[in-house]
């Protein structure tokens, strides 16, 4: 097929190993070459393998700020976006530049997992007793069972996914939401969305997890006219670096976890759903919907952590909520 003019913008700190040489080996597999590779990399951190062509790009350590630097120097028509620990097969791009063309769309995502089989007409997502209570409980996910063009939608109740449990791999459902790990958009409208206005996402007084970041970058796209879908038979593999491990300490990691999920959600919600309608009633469902996903989640929190190991990492959530309200009054 004709050449796509395309970058690949990689977020890395450089000690994901041969993790990140598997990327990069995918990358230069391609049918398909890339005009440009842009690395994202912090000042003092080091590359440990190299494709021999990418372009550095120094900048502020984050998940927000490397992003966004990596997005807004790409100069091609079109961007893959990746995390430095994932692979894939060498048709990757061809296939998601032929998808997005023939669905009309500017944005496009693969699948993490196998690719599957020919025979295979289906994809199934299918969510165990305890993820369907939790989920209900505490609005981070709605199982849905409805017919929709929407694979995965993203909701006001939740701020996050509504996934169908069974859809055709040749269909083309739309989303509104999606993983950073990997997609492939139009250039021009990545950088319009202007990610590098979110890095609160990042900042505060306990933490540098930027949680919530892709609802926030989908969101600010979704009002600019995105039109995305996954191609469902195009894969990749998640090798995991553990990068969202943020910390090996169990309390320090639910400390870190609920500061930011509290915080950032909370943000996101009064900055990207509340604020957003136009009527008094859409306003008053989305304050009622944000009040049951804020208590549900805060009183469920409270009981899976009734130990004496875990209660000290409580006061981190409601320090998140405090934040939060202290950056809603500032906007």
């Amino acid at each position: 097929m004709n050449k796509v003019s395309y970058s690949v913008v990689i977020r890395t700190l450089g000690n994901t190993g041969l993790k990140y040489k598997a990327l990069l080996d995918s990358i230069a597999a391609q049918t398909i070459a890339p005009e440009e590779v842009i690395v994202a990399i912090p000042e003092g951190y080091e590359l440990d393998h190299t494709i021999g062509y990418e372009r550095i790009v120094r900048c502020e350590k984050g998940m927000v700020s490397q992003r966004a630097a990596g997005i807004m120097a790409a100069k091609s028509d079109y961007i893959l976006v990746v995390d430095d620990d994932i692979e894939f097969g060498p048709t990757m791009i061809e296939e998601l530049y032929q998808y997005m063309v023939k669905n009309n769309l500017n944005c496009c995502l693969p699948m993490d997992g196998s690719n599957p089989n020919k025979d295979e007409n289906t994809i199934s997502l299918k969510f165990s007793i305890f993820q369907r209570i939790r989920s209900a409980i505490t609005g981070q996910m709605f199982i849905s069972y409805r017919k929709s063009k929407y694979l995965d939608v993203l909701t006001m109740a939740a701020g996050h996914k509504v996934y169908i449990k069974s859809n055709n791999l040749d269909t083309c459902y739309l989303c509104t939401t999606a993983c950073f790990q990997c997609f492939f958009i139009d250039t021009k409208l990545a950088q319009a969305a202007h990610f590098e206005e979110e890095t609160w996402l990042e900042e505060g007084s306990y933490t540098s997890y930027a949680h919530f970041d892709e609802p926030v970058f989908f969101s600010k796209l979704n009002r600019i006219g995105l039109r995305m879908a996954y191609a469902l038979r195009t894969r990749y593999t998640h090798l995991d670096a553990g990068a969202g491990r943020v910390s090996k300490d169990k309390v320090h990691e639910k400390s870190i976890r609920y500061f930011a999920y509290a915080r950032n959600r909370t943000v996101y919600w009064y900055r990207f759903i509340y604020r957003y309608q136009t009527t008094w009633y859409n306003k008053l469902c989305a304050l009622f919907w944000g009040l049951y996903s804020f208590n549900n989640y805060t009183i469920y929190t409270i009981i899976i952590n009734l130990h004496p190991k875990y209660i000290k990492s409580l006061k981190y959530l409601f320090l998140g909520y405090k934040e939060a309200f202290k950056l809603i009054d500032n906007k």
